[in-house]
């Protein structure tokens, strides 16, 4: 799997379970300290994503890093 195909992956399961929290982009940006802007990208796939960042997001959304990245 190409580098493109992991963050579109990674970024398609962090939008999943935002939206099964019923969380929007803009309240859960608030809510991990990032930036609106740079979640949509991360989402999108279109963003690397470090990983105090990736600590950040899994920890927002109650989940493992390991839940968002299998």
């Amino acid at each position: 799997m190409g580098t493109v195909d992991r963050k579109k992956q990674l970024g398609e399961r962090i939008r999943a379970e935002r939206e099964a929290q019923n969380i929007s982009l803009r309240r859960f940006a608030t809510m991990v300290g990032l930036g609106h802007s740079y979640l949509i990208d991360v989402e999108n796939g279109r963003r690397n994503i470090g990983y105090d960042n990736l600590c950040k997001i899994a920890e927002g959304l109650g989940v493992s890093i390991g839940n968002l990245t299998d």
